[in-house]
């Protein structure tokens, strides 16, 4: 036969009182990670970290700002430019023909003949024409940074 059930109150939970005991029971459940945490704390005050991070913090607007204006800057824009155009560059060059060419200095020098063949190839004047072009846009940027002499 069925046995009678006992009639329950029900009471919502309250969910503060169960952070409350999650927050007591946290330091002996988890000892070895507050005192990690601890020790990271008392490094970060040791080396300034910490005052660095609430001085940034206060700061706040203006190092913002003042780092947007430097990542904004023309010479930042082309710094970025060019360092994207040479990983571009170099994730197309094989690995095995620069292994082999660096190898090959190592070797017996080859002979001006075999010299003057490999400046011949199609490869190498496009090289060299790179080359030429950069070599040229270095030579313009060291005259604009030349100083003027008053006359």
């Amino acid at each position: 036969m069925a046995t009678a059930v006992d009639f329950r109150n029900f009471t919502p939970v309250d969910a503060r009182v169960d952070l409350i005991k999650k927050l007591e029971g946290a330091p002996a459940e988890h000892a070895e990670a507050v005192l990690a945490a601890y020790e990271l704390l008392r490094q970060l005050h040791e080396k300034g970290i910490l005052e660095l991070l609430t001085g940034l913090l206060t700061a706040g607007e203006a190092v913002v700002n003042h780092a947007v204006g430097i990542i904004s800057s023309p010479q930042a824009v082309t710094a970025t430019r060019l360092g994207l155009m040479m990983v571009n560059m170099l994730g197309s060059i094989d690995a095995d023909k620069i292994s082999t060419a660096l190898a090959a200095g190592s070797k017996e020098p080859p002979s001006l003949l075999s010299m003057g063949k490999q400046v011949t190839s199609k490869e190498a004047r496009s090289a060299m024409a790179v080359g030429l072009g950069l070599l040229t846009a270095f030579g313009e940027a060291l005259e604009k940074s030349k100083p003027r002499k008053l006359e």
